[in-house]
């Protein structure tokens, strides 16, 4: 039961974490959801300090390891997700989230010269 839980939690978390890129690209692209920006990036950055705080690696799939006493490779801990996704998910997000990032800093820099002008 806990890990079904924690399977559940990390696909609402995967779901919401490729939401909130896809918002980033949609306001560095077009200066709209400009009000959601702090809640994107924000939370992309409470993920990518837990997965750096411990080793690189996902803490739900930390935690889904010691449930299921797999010591070395993956253990499910996501919903609906294949394996080949779920493991390369971070290395695929991690420049994605820079590239967008570096994009709305840019949309942001832009809009506000503009108000200054």
């Amino acid at each position: 039961m806990v890990l079904f839980a924690i399977q559940l939690a990390h696909f609402i978390i995967y779901i919401a974490a490729m939401a909130m890129l896809a918002g980033m690209a949609a306001y560095a692209l077009t200066g709209r959801l400009e009000r959601f920006m702090p809640v994107c990036l924000g939370s992309l950055l409470v993920i990518l300090a837990g997965y750096l705080a411990n080793s690189n690696q996902c803490i739900l799939q930390t935690w889904a390891r010691s449930l299921t006493g797999v010591e070395e490779g993956w253990a499910r801990d996501i919903v609906f997700l294949p394996e080949i996704v779920a493991v390369n998910t971070m290395r695929v997000c991690i420049p994605v989230f820079m590239i967008a990032a570096a994009g709305v800093t840019a949309r942001w820099l832009v809009t506000r010269r503009r108000m200054i002008s």
